[in-house]
């Protein structure tokens, strides 16, 4: 049984894209987690104007954006929660549960859920 459940199988390529551009080691469960998440927003991929992953994070310094979370209006307040949640397992970016988890939708919050389990065990 693999230690990732995956929303769908788009969510699952992305995931390993993006540990395979980063060169992501397998013991590095913080950046697998926010790549878990970032991977599982699909408007990061297909809506014209989003945010992309690159604006997200730098794969050439290995490091987090987080200044991409100020005074963007092309994020929903639900990407902008889980880009911030992602954020925090992470590194600790400062988000409460209430900020990260109030008003998600199912499928949104299911993905927070795996990406904690992830980062946790």
């Amino acid at each position: 049984m693999s230690m990732y459940e995956f929303i769908s199988k788009a969510h699952e390529q992305r995931f390993f894209e993006l540990l395979a551009r980063d060169n992501t080691r397998k013991e590095d469960i913080e950046r697998q987690s926010l790549f878990y998440l970032l991977s599982g927003i699909d408007s990061l991929y297909y809506e014209e104007g989003k945010l992309s992953v690159e604006e997200i994070y730098d794969f050439s310094e290995h490091t987090i954006k987080p200044e991409c979370l100020a005074g963007l209006t092309q994020l929903t307040r639900e990407e902008r929660k889980l880009i911030a949640l992602a954020f925090n397992l992470y590194n600790n970016f400062s988000i409460t549960p209430l900020e990260a988890f109030h008003g998600l939708s199912k499928e949104a919050f299911d993905l927070a859920i795996s990406a904690i389990a992830l980062r946790c065990f």
